[in-house]
């Protein structure tokens, strides 16, 4: 994080909701118990928040994972970023589609708790001036020297460059948003409109203090129900009809919604809204949903379009009540006008099915140059089904979800979400115990099939004991969602140029790839799935501020150091080594330590012997009041021999020992060649091989740390197992001496098969073992060479 100890925090008057003397007692009492409640939530938060080493990045970390259960937004690149002249970014976001693109840009205000407890309006807006110049110096193309000149820049000039690549080349960015994220309190009414840019984009601003994280936190651990108040807040009621009361569960409502009204309580609450729907309908582009888009606001058929048939299409809003299929929703409370035949206020309102259709009107109500007068012609649908007993929400909701869902047709997001290898993976999450070197379990991994899964575990607790038992059985560093499973995954596949393009495009192609294969996840593959995790979380901090801080690229440096282990170790390394030895530490340790293992592992390789850590301490001032403090620790040098002995450790060694080679190859790019679009192509890594093949024994994977068993994400036959053992009988000065042939008779053998026979040349020499299809290609290519005139020497 930055330096912001120039930034002034005090106690102001700007913070105080109104002058007392207009201010009933009523009101004062309300503002000072919502006052007070704040500060002890902040209490708390900071509490947290000072256990990390670094508490400006757990800040950044902890609320990004808020504003994304609020479904403001999807995917978050973390990366902390501070200029001299007032520019500064800790994250950002980038979301296109067929209608629109957005960027969001991220910034993080920590306060120290021992310095004060608000902000003035002021110090937010000039933190987002330093995001609003970051946009703008990145439209110039200004930003890109100055990043490249900035010599305390560390581990983020790749992601700086990406976001800042994408503002430069990006046309026709309809929005950016910018986050201003604080432990801080923010004056009760702070509000920076939202504005228009020169090139007609829409800026808005979202502040995200204690207070707004605390209403997120309330509405996840289900403290404050979603109540929508029509009549009051939208100055409208629901025309509606009450169906016969038949059943002893629920009493059901038919009633009508204008999309404007829908548009602005989803805008309210977004996630929310959606809790009990398919978690992954949040996050909708135009493109999946032309349908509505066109019969709200028309379409202008592209060239494109054209060609394949495509007609201009006019607007209908008029229509969209007979075209739509509604939405159904749920709820504990309807409550009815004094005639009974609208619908004043609903309690407890979930959008079970639907979630498409309230997020796309939504989206088409947010275009530029949309005439929003005229959607108010849209009407929507709306069945609400009324739980009449609390305790049956948890029963009678999801099925009402589920049933209602699969009564539409089946989406793309259905079916990812839903995938066997995904469900076994998660139900194996909740099964399978870490276990401590005596045997004892410890932990469990926790894998978030639908997003926002973790937190809402977390929060769904009725107590902050029940809270604090599920983090211990499911850590948060043990935590991992979909696109992190697709990333360590396919670089231990050794595709890193793939993970290098990004979450979304990498992970399309992982799912595609399981799915083609039909793998499927039991007790051993999942144990050396989250082993892979582990190598790939510990290869990051090594890499990161706890080890050698590489100075930038750090992301790419993790994807390709990843994928040359697996290839250095022909995928065998002793896995189910990795995942026993988690937790070798005491048990006392354990317990008590509040740093990342992963953080250890990275100094250890570092160098560094002496290794602190911090822990809260509560005590009773001298006016009877509790508070903490914290006080530091060492890891005992017994641990730290134990944490020596272990795989992961020397598999580190391993990675410090190359790890230069491999930077050099990545940045070593010919002149006006881009770094991060190198690292993409499959070029670079196959020049990487060759290179690591060119340099002999040098970089050989130690054997100690291989096993028979290996990798076993696809299933070795005995047939199989003979054509490797076949292909690896073949010695070096053969595969060099096809090699040559080929380079003296042009033609005979295909570039590609040229060059992998250098390769297998190499490998040999070094015994590393290959895979299957490599040693079926070898031996299809020894035999075409034979066919073709190539002699062995014997």
């Amino acid at each position: 994080m930055g330096n912001n100890d120039n930034m002034e925090f005090q106690d102001f008057n700007d913070f105080k909701p109104a002058d007392s003397l207009f201010m009933s007692d009523a009101i004062k009492n309300i503002l000072s118990k919502e006052q007070s409640d704040v500060e002890e939530f902040k209490e708390n938060f900071d509490d947290q928040i000072l256990m990390s080493n670094y508490p400006e990045d757990e800040l950044t970390s902890i609320v990004v994972g808020y504003v994304q259960a609020a479904g403001d937004v999807n995917q978050v690149n973390l990366c902390s970023y501070r200029a001299k002249n007032g520019v500064g970014i800790d994250g950002w976001g980038f979301n296109s589609d067929d209608d629109s693109t957005i960027i969001d840009l991220f910034l993080t205000i920590y306060l120290d708790p021992e310095k004060g407890k608000k902000i003035s309006a002021a110090e937010i807006d000039r933190h987002f001036n330093w995001l609003q110049r970051f946009y703008d110096q990145s439209i110039s193309g200004s930003i890109f020297t100055k990043i490249e000149n900035e010599s305390e820049i560390k581990d983020v000039k790749s992601d700086l460059n990406q976001i800042a690549q994408l503002i430069y080349t990006t046309t026709g960015i309809n929005r950016i948003r910018l986050f201003i994220l604080t432990n801080a309190i923010a004056p009760y009414d702070y509000d920076r409109a939202s504005i228009e840019l020169e090139n007609g984009t829409s800026c808005e601003f979202y502040v995200w203090d204690a207070k707004r994280i605390m209403q997120q936190d309330n509405i996840i651990s289900g403290r404050t129900p979603i109540v929508v108040d029509f009549e009051g807040d939208y100055n409208c009621t629901l025309p509606c009809i009450k169906m016969p009361d038949v059943s002893e569960n629920v009493t059901c409502y038919l009633s009508i919604i204008p999309g404007i009204v829908l548009s602005q309580v989803y805008h309210k609450y977004h996630q929310q809204l959606l809790e009990m729907n398919v978690r992954t309908f949040l996050q909708f582009k135009g493109a999946s949903n032309k349908g509505i888009r066109d019969t709200l606001i028309g379409h202008q058929a592209t060239a494109k379009e054209k060609a394949k048939g495509i007609v201009d299409t006019a607007p209908e809003p008029d229509m969209f009540f007979a075209y739509n299929n509604g939405i159904s929703a749920t709820a504990s409370e309807v409550k009815l006008n004094e005639e009974g035949n609208a619908i004043t206020k609903i309690k407890s309102w979930q959008i079970v099915n639907g979630g498409q259709t309230t997020a796309a009107i939504s989206a088409v109500m947010k275009m530029k140059d949309v005439d929003v007068s005229r959607l108010a012609q849209v009407y929507v649908a709306m069945k609400i089904s009324v739980v009449k007993n609390a305790d049956n929400i948890p029963t009678i909701v999801p099925k009402i979800s589920k049933f209602a869902n699969t009564q539409s047709a089946i989406k793309k997001s259905d079916i990812d979400i839903n995938t066997p290898f995904l469900i076994d993976i998660e139900q194996l999450s909740r099964e399978e115990w870490v276990m401590n070197s005596n045997g004892t379990p410890v932990s469990k991994w926790f894998f978030e099939r639908t997003r926002g899964q973790y937190l809402d575990k977390a929060k769904r607790s009725s107590s902050t004991k029940i809270e604090n038992e599920f983090y211990a059985e499911y850590p948060k560093e043990q935590m991992f969602d979909k696109t992190f499973l697709s990333k360590f995954m396919m670089a231990w596949d050794q595709n890193p140029a793939l993970v290098c393009k990004g979450g979304e495009n990498n992970y399309a192609f992982f799912h595609e790839k399981m799915i083609k294969n039909k793998i499927r996840f039991d007790k051993s593959k999942f144990h050396r799935t989250i082993a892979k995790a582990i190598l790939f979380k510990a290869i990051d901090a090594y890499y990161g501020k706890d080890g050698i801080a590489l100075p930038g690229y750090k992301s790419n440096m993790v994807a390709y150091t990843m994928s040359v282990i697996s290839y250095q170790s022909g995928k065998s390394i002793n896995l189910d080594a990795v995942w026993d030895e988690q937790c070798v530490i005491s048990s006392s340790l354990y317990n008590d330590m509040t740093l990342s293992i992963y953080s250890v592992y990275a100094k250890l390789i570092k160098g560094i012997d002496l290794i602190t850590y911090k822990v809260k301490e509560t005590y009773t001032d001298e006016t009877g009041k509790k508070r903490n403090r914290y006080i530091t620790k060492h890891i005992p040098q017994e641990d730290i021999n134990k944490l020596r002995l272990t795989s992961l450790y020397k598999i580190l060694e391993y990675v410090k020992c190359i790890s230069q080679f491999i930077y050099s190859h990545l940045i070593n790019v010919n002149e006006g060649e881009n770094i991060n679009e190198w690292t993409k192509k499959t070029l670079c890594w196959d020049a990487l091989k060759t290179k690591i093949c060119q340099e002999g024994d040098k970089y050989n994977f130690p054997k100690e740390l291989c096993s028979t068993n290996g990798d076993v994400d696809e299933e070795i036959t005995e047939g199989q197992q003979k054509v490797i053992s076949l292909a690896a009988l073949i010695p070096a000065e053969t595969w060099f001496s096809i090699n040559k042939w080929s380079k003296d008779n042009i033609g005979k053998l295909s570039p590609k098969e040229q060059a992998f026979t250098g390769q297998l040349g190499f490998n040999a020499k070094a015994k590393r073992a290959l895979t299957y299809k490599q040693s079926r290609w070898a031996l299809e290519i020894k035999e075409k060479a034979e066919d073709l005139g190539w002699i062995e020497n014997k």
